[in-house]
């Protein structure tokens, strides 16, 4: 292909494209003014892991920053869409939000068959806080994934056949893959496509998920479409099952009584359903109401999920959908997923290997529903009343040729040839002269142009599913299981997984305890330690595997441990052994292409560019699709005065991954090399555009030069890049020192050394002998040492922390590296004890970080310190404690617990606090406030102002937020009583005695104990009796440690030892309290306090005995 045909890949960017005769697909870049809730400036701190689960999965930060703080004030805010548009359909696509596809609308009925939210009102349901609601969310690598509310790379391309797509995608720093969605829209088809493709540019073997979170419309007429083969839906982590669409089982704490659950209307509460084992290619949601739906086709063998998500039609969850959008109404999710099948379903993806997948949506209507679906359209076929049967036919695409058959059997009884499209689809109630069984009907869909069958549905008698599958149990802990074998497996599933509060390692600790040479064990702990840097760790277990594998002089059937083991040795320096190790991995063919990549590398490190080109050429025979050994082939061409090879080289990547930086660089470099400089403008202008002056694409680009040893090339990168980022001085530093230009090297590294650390999350490896050479130039450079620790602290924590100290001597003014060691103290230690002095420290250097003072209020409660410390830290810090909802919660949690509720209440009068999914507190110190502010005035016999404030804790519940006290309804509830009754208004008491006895907790806590006490003043002992005996039972469980733990946890981490005590003793002192055995109850409220007094309600029921 000619040059200029490879530019027009990348600058038809920023165009608005006419549409002609033969082009009827606009695109067109576009700012949209819209009412947006403005995201604060992301927290300069970094939050490292705390094992805290999200979506059943790891939540992880770092190296990304926490953005959960949103303004309750509205602004007009612009937004850059991209706009796809045709005959049919709109779609827009945010490339400022995620990429997120925003909206799709259907032109010929104007019905937005994707969710559209017309403003951007963020909550904290994203893995770093921010997300908002509607259009296509792209999980990729995790569900919600951590840039979901971020920039990304985009670009667009005009097709051959008229077609548009827009690309976004991104380099996901954790993992060090790289993902793009291409999002095309046709000429006339009122489809659009999605090609997805993650690839795994790393050494390393990987695990990801993908998720497309489609949103919808929904009403009480809404209805979830899943195939009819679908008899069986299933949750989270596969622990509860249940029957699809009619359900009578108890599915998460549920229960369900012959309840069509595919209508929205009838699920009350937030729940996922997930189709176990789907079998076809089509799914999606149909409004009956508006008489329009949504269709999505994908390959059911790789696009293997299918799942509705709902906030649920009852009160809880409409009060959520209430703070995600403000006229657009509630919305369901009917998601889809490739390689996976559930959340969280992780699937492996090997080294330099790519994973694609293909999807399209497209609108559907006046059809009453859909029971098949392909590309060309989707049909529905329903029985009426006697022999009338009603028949409808919604295609992709316009079909002026259509012939429509209805059989009954073998006969046909009805036929019809018509032109239909998607404005104009077919329906029609049709009466049959004979009765009938719905399953012996069949109809089909024709082209009689070629006589193409487009599309056919023949209801099929299924099979009654009787017997649910067995749900999962959780893992079973290392030292019950029987086999090595099993323990391997059981190790290699957490890993797999990122569960949160387990740790691979110690399933694979006890198979090497049974067996210590075990090649498959060694070997996964081996590459444990080879991606987390510790290299010298990585070869004592990988040479373990290797002896075995090796004994006997025998030629090992599988060369994963020497791969690894050859990465090693090179990370190690130790380059001759390294290459040694590589070639012996090449034999085997699953290690064939990375291992001959990774010696194309080191030749190209060494100069020898010859040698690098027949090795990449080798790795390109079994990986033809890998883009690193691509880009370095033609970098090597390129070296090798081969320019015209070196573009033949590229041609397809250009075309098929365009949003690979690497490969259009390289296209830019052989344009200058020659001298087209020109064209090599006009394509590293496009090339600039599109890398967005975002430091981590540059810094990518230039470390896999620098991985490639092509300096030169890394320097010039480096230098292009127009921001503030130490690390680009650091390695501009790095590459003059292997230059041998020491004074070079000392400027820069002296200039780097000068940057402030905000907002810089280091967390390349690669980064770390930069940083070690920078410190050989300048040991006094603290933040050095400082960005080291950050780097190894989630991958070698105790390495972490011995540069954090060393941090902290040679700077010891940054306030940063003290509250960095109160964590890995706190998080990583344990050590509660000596994290506090470290926080205190940080505080005391810099008082205006607000996270401070709610990570050190965390550990004060966590460490039992008297309220009035608690409350000293708070002095004077209201203004800056407001900037974050879990400091300022924290304020308001000392002001009740230091007998200060109403100026609590008074602080809390024009709060604002953002949603968070499944781990907010926030209202229940709220309440906690108003009720403690109210019991004063009770007490005081002022009746009518305690009523007030008991009135004022009535704050809706909100779906998946924390209750760790119980159902916070019925206390409420029980006081308002209370109120009423001093008043003398026995009636309006009576009525709210009944609401708190009508409530429920999912698990017996302290609020049951207001619901007993509300039963004795409705008179029913024999009630109250039982709940009082059922939270001492509950609580002795727990207490003797025999009460079982949560199995496939979503959210957040289990609470502080102390904290779980002292609420189980609370738990069993009320009990006590109710049945009037008052001695057992101040043992128990005593113990509570005891271990934590932070439990405001064992001090109050203490305070009346």
């Amino acid at each position: 292909m000619k040059n200029k045909l490879l530019l027009t890949a990348f600058i038809c960017i920023n165009l608005i494209l006419n549409i002609d005769g033969q082009n009827k697909v606009s695109l067109e870049e576009k700012s949209i003014v819209m009412p947006t809730y403005p995201v604060a400036p992301a927290e300069k701190s970094p939050i490292f892991f705390k094992h805290e689960a999200f979506q059943g999965a790891s939540r992880h930060y770092y190296p990304l920053k926490l953005n959960d703080q949103f303004s309750p004030e509205k602004t007009q805010q612009p937004w850059n869409f991209v706009i796809l548009s045709n005959d049919y359909i709109e779609i827009g696509i945010l490339p400022q939000i995620g990429g997120k596809l925003y909206y799709a609308t259907d032109k010929t009925n104007n019905y937005n068959f994707i969710y559209k939210n017309n403003v951007i009102k963020p909550a904290n349901i994203g893995m770093t806080g921010a997300w908002v609601s509607g259009g296509i969310e792209w999980c990729v690598v995790h569900h919600h994934r951590a840039s979901t509310f971020l920039p990304m790379n985009y670009t667009t391309v005009e097709n051959e056949d008229g077609s548009k797509t827009v690309w976004i995608g991104e380099h996901e720093p954790r993992h060090g893959m790289r993902w793009s969605i291409g999002i095309t829209l046709f000429p006339d088809k009122a489809y659009f496509k999605v090609q997805g493709r993650i690839f795994n540019s790393t050494p390393f073997t990987h695990s990801f998920l993908y998720w497309a979170n489609v949103a919808a419309h929904t009403n009480n007429d809404y209805q979830a479409i899943f195939p009819p083969s679908a008899q069986v839906v299933t949750y989270h982590s596969k622990t509860d099952f249940a029957h699809w669409p009619v359900s009578s089982e108890k599915y998460t704490n549920k229960q369900f009584n012959n309840t069509d659950i595919s209508w929205w209307k009838n699920v009350k509460e937030s729940e996922s359903f997930f189709v176990y084992d789907l079998q076809e290619d089509f799914m999606g949601g149909y409004d009956h109401g508006k008489d329009a739906g949504t269709v999505h086709i994908g390959d059911h063998n790789i696009v293997k999920g299918a799942k509705l998500w709902e906030w649920g039609s009852g009160a809880k969850g409409q009060a959520t959908e209430a703070v995600l959008t403000e006229t657009d109404g509630p919305y369901v999710e009917i998601m889809v997923g490739a390689y996976s099948d559930n959340q969280p379903d992780y699937s492996w993806i090997h080294p330099y290997e790519v994973k694609e997948w293909e999807q399209y949506w497209y609108p559907v209507k006046g059809m009453k529903g859909f029971k098949n679906a392909t590309l060309e359209g989707a049909v529905n076929l329903e029985k009426g009343k006697k022999n009338d049967l009603f028949l409808a036919y919604c295609p992709s695409r316009k079909v002026d040729n259509a012939k429509i058959i209805l059989k009954h059997k073998d006969h046909i009884v009805y036929e019809k040839e018509t032109s239909i499209s998607p404005d104009k689809p077919f329906s029609e109630n049709i009466s049959l002269k004979t009765p009938f069984e719905i399953e012996d009907i069949y109809t089909e869909l024709r082209d009689t142009k070629g006589d193409k069958l487009l599309l056919s549905y023949q209801p099929a008698k299924s099979k009654e599913t009787k017997d649910l599958p067995k749900s999962w149990k959780g893992y079973t802990s290392p030292k019950d299981i029987k086999t090595v074998e099993e323990l391997f497996l059981t190790g290699q599933r957490v890993e797999q997984f990122y569960v949160p509060n387990k740790n691979p390692e110690d399933w694979y600790a006890e198979a090497l305890k049974r067996d210590p040479g075990n090649i498959r064990v060694n070997t996964a702990m081996g590459n444990i330690c080879l991606k987390n840097g510790d290299y010298n760790g990585a070869r004592k277990y990988l040479s373990t595997a290797i002896e075995r594998l090796t004994k006997d002089y025998t030629r090992p059937v599988t060369c994963e441990a020497l791969y690894l083991q050859g990465v090693t040795l090179r990370a190690l320096g130790l380059y001759q052994e390294a290459i040694d190790t590589l070639y012996r991995a090449t034999w085997d063919y699953a290690f064939h292409a990375p291992a001959y990549f990774q010696l194309a590398q080191l030749s190209s490190n060494k100069g020898d560019y010859n040698k690098a080109l027949i090795e990449v050429c080798k790795s390109l025979k079994t990986n033809s699709v890998d883009n690193r050994a691509i880009a370095l082939k033609a970098a090597l061409l390129r070296k090798l005065g081969k320019n015209s090879d070196a573009l033949f080289t590229l041609q397809s990547v250009l075309e098929s991954d365009p949003l690979d930086f690497r490969i259009r660089n390289e296209y830019y470099l052989i344009l200058q090399k020659q001298n087209k400089t020109a064209e090599a403008q006009k394509v590293l202008s496009s090339i600039e555009k599109d890398m967005r002056n975002f430091d981590d694409n540059y810094l990518e680009l230039a470390v896999g030069y620098i991985n490639d040893g092509l300096l030169t090339e890394a320097e010039e990168i480096l230098l292009r890049y127009q921001g503030n980022n130490p690390f680009f001085d650091y390695y501009l530093g790095y590459i003059e020192d292997q230059r041998e230009n020491n004074e070079k090297a000392t400027e820069y590294f002296r200039k780097a050394s000068e940057y402030a650390v905000d907002y810089i999350f280091p967390y390349r490896l690669e980064s770390m002998n930069v940083l070690k050479k920078a410190l050989e130039y300048n040991p006094r450079d603290g933040k050095a040492y400082y960005y080291l620790g950050n780097i190894l602290y989630e991958k070698q924590p105790e390495i972490a922390m011995k540069y954090w100290e060393k941090a902290a001597e040679t700077a010891p003014s940054l306030s940063i590296v003290y509250r960095n060691l109160g964590w890995g103290y706190q998080h990583f230690y344990n050590d509660i004890d000596q994290a506090i002095p470290y926080y205190e420290k940080a505080v005391h250097l810099n008082k205006n970080e607000a996270i401070y003072y709610s990570e050190l209020d965390a550990l004060y409660t966590q460490a039992n310190v008297p309220v009035e410390t608690r409350l000293k830290l708070f002095n004077g810090s209201e203004n800056i404690v407001k900037n974050r909802d879990d400091a300022f919660i924290r304020l308001i949690d000392v002001l009740t617990l230091a007998g200060e509720s109403e100026k609590a209440s008074l602080l809390l009068k024009d709060a604002h606090f953002s949603y968070r999914e499944g781990s907010s507190n926030v209202r229940e110190l709220i309440i906690n406030a108003q009720i403690v502010s109210g019991i004063k005035y009770y007490n005081s016999k002022d009746y009518q102002k305690a009523l007030e404030y008991f009135l004022r804790s009535q704050i809706q519940e909100e779906e998946a937020g924390s209750a760790a006290l119980g159902n916070r309804d019925i206390q409420v509830n029980f006081y308002i009583a209370q109120a009423y009754k001093a008043l003398g208004k026995k009636d309006m008491a009576k009525t709210f005695y009944k609401k708190a006895t009508a409530l429920s907790s999912e698990r017996l806590n302290i609020m049951d104990y207001y619901r007993g006490l509300s039963y004795i003043e409705l008179g029913d002992q024999v009630n109250a009796k039982k709940i009082f005996e059922a939270m001492i039972s509950d609580a002795n469980k727990k207490i003797q440690g025999t009460d079982s733990s949560a199995v496939g946890i979503k959210f957040g981490k289990n609470e502080a030892e102390n904290i779980q005590y002292s609420n189980n003793f609370a738990v069993r002192g009320l009990g006590y309290k109710g049945l009037h055995q008052i001695q057992n109850a101040k043992n128990d409220l005593e113990q509570a306090i005891k271990y934590s007094n932070s439990n405001l309600w064992a001090k109050i029921e203490m305070s009346s005995l």
